[in-house]
């Protein structure tokens, strides 16, 4: 039977609970941060201070996603060019990259675009986070916007909402692109979704209804058969990238199931094909550098770049 939960509580915090925060010390320090749970098993860690990108998921008090060794670093700390981008790259569960390039370094028009743009360092604004009824229950929301935007060049917005449901181990993102310009502007945009142990490990199965599959590079063509395997971590490790076209179902999404049988944990992402037609995995196994990405974008991600002939 329906039970309205609300007759049974005095405050929010009973059911789905909330906690903002900056962080002190090193080159954390002053991030904001929010830390809440569902109500269920499953708790997150969203950073305004950085793009309101998610720093770990956890599942059931499993930790789902890697931490790489630089840890937060807040966005003063940002250096764009090359690849110096890596020095701020936390990894978590989910960084966010563009808008204005994608990949590795460039040069266009006389421009330097450094790896994967500039938008995981943009800190929110208008940061909101509500708890509202839903029915008999709650569903919580967190958003904010970041800005990309220069004189004499682009001036865009992202507008980012994720969406919470009492006691639903899911969550949904919502993701808006606003050119504010007065001329067209072209954006990239690529999901750097990743998973780190315990979820990640030898028993780990990857779940992708792919209908083809090319390497980025040599190397990885010589491992191609094998982008399916989950193996231990060893050193050196050169990383793989692999590009493949996604199946879609009758909805019109694609998407993909990282499950670990043995401690019985997984995820499952989606998304409308037609907005990310693209789909890049990232496999690096090395010794303290054990991530898996699974990427999806609206462009290839060694495609033609904003500002090229």
């Amino acid at each position: 039977m329906a039970r309205d939960v609300f007759a049974y509580i005095g405050e929010p915090d009973q059911l789905m609970s909330v906690r903002e925060a900056r962080l002190l010390g090193g080159r954390q320090d002053g991030v904001r941060m929010i830390q809440l749970d569902n109500g269920g098993a499953l708790e997150c860690t969203i950073l305004p201070g950085r793009a309101m990108d998610l720093y770990q998921v956890r599942y059931k008090g499993a930790n789902l996603n890697y931490i790489a060794p630089c840890g937060i670093v807040a966005p003063a700390y940002y250096d764009a060019r090359g690849t110096e981008w890596l020095r701020s790259f936390y990894v978590g569960f989910l960084t966010t990259c563009g808008l204005q390039h994608i990949g590795s370094p460039a040069e266009i028009a006389g421009e330097a675009r450094g790896l994967h743009g500039r938008e995981a360092n943009c800190p929110a604004e208008d940061v909101r986070v509500t708890r509202d009824r839903a029915g008999d229950s709650m569903e919580l929301t967190v958003e904010g916007t970041m800005r990309e935007a220069r004189i004499f060049g682009e001036n865009l917005r992202l507008h980012r909402t994720y969406t919470f449901s009492y006691g639903e181990d899911a969550f949904t993102l919502t993701d808006t692109v606003t050119n504010h310009g007065f001329g067209a502007r072209p954006f990239l945009l690529s999901y750097h979704i990743n998973f780190g142990y315990p979820l990640l490990c030898e028993d780990t199965e990857i779940l992708l209804d792919s209908l083809g599959v090319e390497p980025r590079d040599a190397h990885a063509a010589q491992e191609i058969s094998r982008w399916r395997e989950i193996e231990p971590p060893t050193y050196p490790y050169q990383e793989c990238c692999y590009f493949h076209e996604l199946a879609e179902d009758a909805q019109g999404r694609s998407g993909y199931t990282i499950y670990n049988p043995h401690r019985h944990i997984g995820v499952r992402v989606s998304w409308k094909h037609a907005d990310l037609p693209c789909f890049c995995q990232w496999k690096m196994l090395g010794k303290g550098e054990y991530v898996l990405g699974m990427e999806p974008l609206n462009a290839p991600l060694d495609g033609k770049k904003i500002g090229e002939e």
